[in-house]
């Protein structure tokens, strides 16, 4: 009998190491899955399986495990995608790693939960809303804190037919159905029936139903020339020459953008370089929008602002647009208290400045105030890693198609785009090619797409969704330990 007992005892605890290790190779590869989706590979159609190994295993784990898994997840999938950040931060970037990792390991806890909790149907709605809620409360949550790269409906910015569901209710739609249909997939893995594969011919249905609608019509109205000057250096003339370059073409631009911190000491009207631009904007009946630092306010955190600064072709400064979100933890000025559009001849265009880019209140803000056109000055060091520019480029493809804007971006050693309305890159001038001038025509475009008008309250929705399934949780948790230990004690 002791031997039978013995040997069972080894039988359960070679099954449960055997269990350990598939649920640990499930989440790295899902990891590396996810992580295949971006550059080098852009392999976008994976995001729709790469969830699939990890949400298959995670029903039969605890809590405490789903949250350790997912944390591991998140490490490979964050470490392979934000490599790039340890060339510009060491040991933070690791820490940041970290945090996001927890946070993502955090969210499949709580959808372990509610999984044993109310039945393996609920993993179809509640992995999306776990997933995609801590996305948008990484990303748009914390005002100061604020990081988005990595966000997982950007793996489809090379799949712009699937990107325009993005006009409907922002990049976090996107990011929506792909969880949504790796977890239906999951779901009928898991079930093994004909009718728990409903819930992924449904899901299937409803993607090609918002990309069909989604599609933009083709614009056939006149188109404005733009010129971005690509250039890194502390000399104004390096500058001055580009954009007398940009002007000495046959077709003469009427926006030129420059990149952020073009002008790192105090501008003003009476600044040398800012006279000189002035000079040129009367000249040639131009706007230019530059990158500069101007004085911060009394009392203010930060000793600038950080704006885009535009100069109308009177030569008078009509705008300067602060930056709404500085980098975390860098000097990169004060967050902009409020936003503005400025008319012109062909309607009203508006600003924001480098990493704004990466958020969909900022772009969204904009649109709303009646932009028609949105001009970007952006920094990108020559010492920044190439993987940081191609995941910055792919977010600039969903601000276009969320607000159905053409978005010109001029960056200090590349990339520079001139992106069109349906996320099309129109120009692209790459660091490889160094400084110089990309010119290119958009079109001023006054069309409300849904996600400026109703979308953009998805997110938020998603976010507040996810926060009161944590609160469920944790009361449901509660209680059943109060219960449990009243019953221990009779």
């Amino acid at each position: 009998m002791v031997a039978k007992a013995t040997t069972r005892g080894s039988n359960d605890g070679s099954q449960s190491a055997i269990r350990w290790y598939v649920s640990v190779l499930a989440a790295g590869l899902s990891g590396v899955l996810m992580a295949g989706c971006y550059w080098p590979l852009n392999w976008h159609w994976l995001g729709w399986f790469a969830l699939v190994p990890w949400l298959v295993v995670l029903p039969r784990l605890n809590a405490g495990v789903a949250w350790l898994l997912g944390a591991i997840l998140g490490a490979v999938f964050y470490r392979l995608t934000l490599g790039w950040m340890f060339g510009l931060s060491g040991p933070h970037a690791g820490f940041l790693i970290f945090v996001l990792s927890m946070l993502m390991g955090f969210s499949f806890c709580v959808l372990n939960c509610v999984v044993r909790r109310l039945g393996l149907w609920s993993l179809v709605w509640a992995a999306p809303v776990c997933f995609v809620g801590q996305e948008i409360l990484r990303s748009e949550g914390l005002p100061r804190f604020r990081f988005s790269y990595g966000g997982w409906g950007y793996s489809q910015a090379h799949n712009l037919w699937v990107a325009q569901i993005a006009s409907l209710g922002g990049v976090y739609l996107v990011s929506f159905l792909l969880v949504g249909f790796g977890a239906a997939l999951a779901y009928g893995l898991l079930t093994r029936t004909k009718r728990s594969f409903v819930p992924v011919v449904g899901i299937m249905v409803l993607v090609v139903i918002l990309s069909l609608v989604s599609q933009p019509g083709i614009y056939r109205g006149v188109r404005v020339p733009v010129a971005c000057v690509q250039e890194e250096s502390y000399d104004y003339s390096d500058y001055l020459r580009w954009v007398d370059e940009a002007f000495a073409a046959e077709v003469k631009p009427r926006f030129v953008v420059l990149p952020e911190h073009t002008i790192v000491d105090y501008a003003t009207e009476n600044h040398g370089f800012v006279r000189d631009l002035a000079a040129r904007c009367r000249e040639y009946d131009a706007y230019i929008c530059v990158g500069a630092h101007t004085s911060a306010a009394l009392g203010a955190k930060c000793l600038f602002d950080n704006v885009a600064m535009t100069i109308d072709p009177c030569g008078v400064i009509v705008q300067e647009q602060s930056k709404a979100v500085p980098i975390p933890f860098f000097r990169d000025g004060n967050p902009a208290e409020q936003q503005g559009v400025f008319d012109t001849r062909w309607g009203k265009v508006g600003t924001y400045v480098c990493y704004d880019g990466g958020f969909t209140d900022v772009a969204w803000r904009v649109a709303s105030l009646g932009a028609e056109l949105i001009l970007v000055p952006v920094m990108n060091p020559i010492e920044w890693p190439y993987q940081q520019r191609r995941q910055q480029m792919d977010m600039a493809k969903f601000r276009s198609i969320e607000t159905r804007r053409c978005i010109v971006r001029a960056a200090s050693s590349g990339v520079s785009q001139i992106v069109d309305s349906r996320g099309v890159v129109l120009g692209c001038r790459t660091e490889a090619e160094g400084s110089g001038v990309l010119s290119g025509q958009v079109y001023f475009s006054d069309e409300l797409s849904v996600f400026v008008r109703w979308g953009y309250w998805f997110g938020p929705v998603v976010a507040w969704c996810f926060l009161v399934l944590v609160v469920l949780v944790c009361v449901v948790a509660g209680v059943s330990r109060i219960v449990a230990r009243r019953c221990r004690h009779g």
